[in-house]
């Protein structure tokens, strides 16, 4: 028997053999019928999970840092938004991650309807379970 892998000395019959893909030879238009056969498998949570989870607060520049935050680049992560890499502003809302980084809301928002995961730590952004919101309040220094 060519070609039938062995282990321990035992032949293994690979009984799913037909079933399997190589997409390294397929065609353009062969993967894109499977595409259309598999669908879209989506990792992020729903607009539900969202709101219901994402912990928020309104920005304030006037707010001290800790002293765990003298680190510069630590202190840049507390005042840019890093997936659309703009400063926050003043009165801007945040969102929260359950990791404590935090982000423009609708930025985060809609980061999390393709995947739940940080953007900086790659930590599960958010828990899967729908909960009362919380909003985070701080006062200005």
């Amino acid at each position: 028997m060519l070609g039938v892998p062995r282990f321990r000395g035992v032949h293994v019959v690979d009984q799913h053999r037909d079933m399997r893909l190589d997409v390294d030879r397929m065609t353009y238009e062969e993967l894109l019928a499977l595409e259309e056969r598999i669908g879209n498998v989506s990792i992020g949570l729903s607009e539900d999970i969202i709101v219901a989870n994402l912990k928020t607060r309104i920005f304030l520049s006037t707010e001290t840092p800790s002293p765990l935050e003298n680190v510069a680049s630590d202190q840049d992560q507390k005042t840019v938004c890093v997936i659309c890499q703009a400063d926050f502003k003043d009165g801007e809302k945040i969102g929260i991650l359950n990791c404590s980084h935090e982000y423009h809301e609708e930025c985060v928002k809609k980061w999390l309807g393709v995947k739940n995961s940080c953007a900086i730590c790659k930590s599960a952004a958010l828990s899967t379970e729908k909960k009362d919101k919380e909003v985070v309040t701080t006062g200005g220094g």
